[in-house]
């Protein structure tokens, strides 16, 4: 009877461990540590969007990648592309700059929550310019590639248009 108890025992100390293990990929890593991989990936989603290259922005996202607006509505990765390739080539919007600023970074089990705003400046047909400012909260997933983003949530939109506000 003591012996059984003892192998029950040291078999939950074992799932117990193997249980953390599995955990370990996303706990070993600090939040102050994923801040550069996360900003680098931001960066690299920013300068493909400037290049107008819809594909290479995307390809730091995870093919069940979903996008929320403001009002709820979601689009997947496909209608994702579909949109952003439209409003780029049939506005002719050339962007000037576009940056994301990370406010925050969570670890949790599954991945990582990141709150972030985006800064992203252009020009339109005319020279007209344009300025869009949005915050957003993130779920990055670790992925065999690295960090992808796997749904972003917008949750502030504000643009404007030659400085005049435009409601989104």
């Amino acid at each position: 009877m003591m012996f059984s108890s003892i192998k029950n025992t040291l078999y939950s100390i074992g799932l117990f461990s193997v249980s953390i293990a599995t955990l370990q990929p996303v706990y070993a890593v600090s939040a102050s540590a994923l801040l550069p991989i996360i900003q680098g990936n931001y960066n690299q989603i920013n300068a493909a969007f400037i290049r107008k290259d819809v594909q290479g922005a995307t390809a730091y996202f995870t093919p069940d990648y979903v996008s929320i607006n403001k009002k709820g509505e979601k689009q997947n990765l496909a209608e994702f592309r579909s949109h952003y390739d439209t409003v780029l080539n049939r506005f002719s919007i050339k962007l000037t700059s576009s940056k994301a600023t990370i406010k925050n970074i969570s670890i949790n089990a599954n991945g990582i929550d990141v709150s972030m705003g985006q800064r992203t400046e252009g020009t339109m047909i005319g020279g007209n310019k344009i300025v869009i400012d949005q915050t957003s909260k993130d779920f990055w997933a670790k992925t065999p590639q690295g960090w992808r983003l796997k749904q972003s949530r917008i949750l502030t939109s504000q643009t404007k248009f030659n400085g005049k506000v435009f409601d989104d």
